[in-house]
């Protein structure tokens, strides 16, 4: 994925569930994806076989949700060819080895790892010898955690990853706690690129997030809020995703460079908006130069405001009337 490389802020609209299992509504949500500008679109390999039998039996309608929401390789795969064909980048989160050479078969552009697994040594080990980029989302990892997790890569010579900063709440409503300077440091203690993956439900935590740095921002993405299913409700629809994305981009854009330059632009409405030396009042050729003769008015000339000390020092080489602009064609230097 080089276009991470080149873009400021790489959007991935974690779709995870937002399809509801119905293979048409993935297609047209990744079709909406990238109409709001994301670059990426992420869907999850998960089964039942994630939880125990025994959450099921205290919770029977979980078992029919994740049976009922989950997709498996072959219908994966379809939404691969999708996505390829319509260009946008796919990928998926995978949650055991097996998962990963199904997700490699498919040719997924990157493999996600979620936050549950930022302590999966195996699976950490498995994707760290593949090829494919591979982002790692970082929810209530401890800092320790994270370096160990990041240690797995640097053994394996592992360069293409990205850890997410991450709060696993659904929504988090407490903006003390989303702390995405986090994103910093876990560039500085991982020495891997760092993004983030929002759960929150204001717009301004993705803005804020690409502001400071983050290279990868993935966002939960539905075509309808209202829809029923886990994340809708925490999920930017359409026009949110859109403006989320048009925003943080200006906003990159709008930091600009820390060397400072004026443009060309700028340096000719300079000359409109400073001000240089005019007469106060009626002089004669000969006299010296007063403080008392000078106003400083629009538009600045040859000689500019800066310039009074050694204006001080000379005399006037004509008679000129109040009002004149002082130019160096009016000053003796003898």
């Amino acid at each position: 994925m080089k276009k991470i490389k080149k873009t400021k802020t790489f959007f991935i609209a974690e779709i995870g569930a937002n399809h509801n299992g119905n293979i048409n509504l993935a297609k047209e949500t990744i079709l909406l994806a990238k109409k709001s500008g994301c670059d990426a679109v992420k869907f999850q390999s998960w089964n039942e076989n994630l939880w125990n039998q025994k959450v099921f039996e205290k919770n029977k309608k979980l078992l029919d949700d994740a049976t009922k929401w989950k997709l498996d390789f072959k219908k994966l795969k379809i939404l691969r060819n999708f996505s390829k064909k319509n260009k946008i980048i796919f990928g998926t989160t995978v949650f055991d080895k097996k998962q990963l050479l199904e997700a490699l078969n498919i040719d997924c552009d990157f493999i996600k790892i979620a936050s549950m697994d930022i302590n999966n040594i195996q699976l950490l080990n498995d994707v760290s010898k593949i090829k494919k980029p591979v982002i790692v989302s970082t929810g209530t990892a401890t800092e320790d955690e994270i370096i160990d997790a990041s240690k797995i890569f640097k053994k394996n010579n592992k360069k293409n990853v990205t850890f997410l900063h991450c709060i696993t709440i659904y929504p988090p409503n407490d903006t003390k706690i989303i702390n995405l300077n986090n994103i910093i440091r876990i560039k500085k203690i991982t020495g891997f690129d760092a993004g983030y993956s929002d759960h929150t439900i204001w717009p301004e935590t993705c803005i804020a997030a690409s502001i400071i740095g983050a290279k990868v921002i993935e966002k939960h993405f539905t075509k309808n809020k209202k829809l029923k299913g886990w994340d809708h409700l925490i999920s930017a629809d359409p026009n949110e995703m859109k403006n989320i994305i048009s925003t943080s981009k200006k906003s990159c854009e709008l930091l600009g460079s820390d060397k400072r330059k004026v443009s060309k632009t700028e340096k000719k409405f300079s000359k409109i908006m400073r001000r240089s030396f005019y007469l106060n009042r009626n002089v004669n050729r000969g006299n010296k130069i007063k403080l008392s003769d000078l106003i400083l008015q629009r538009p600045e000339s040859s000689i500019r405001a800066n310039q009074l000390s050694v204006l001080l020092r000379k005399k006037y080489k004509n008679d000129l009337k109040k009002g004149s602009l002082l130019t160096k064609k009016n000053i003796s230097y003898k």
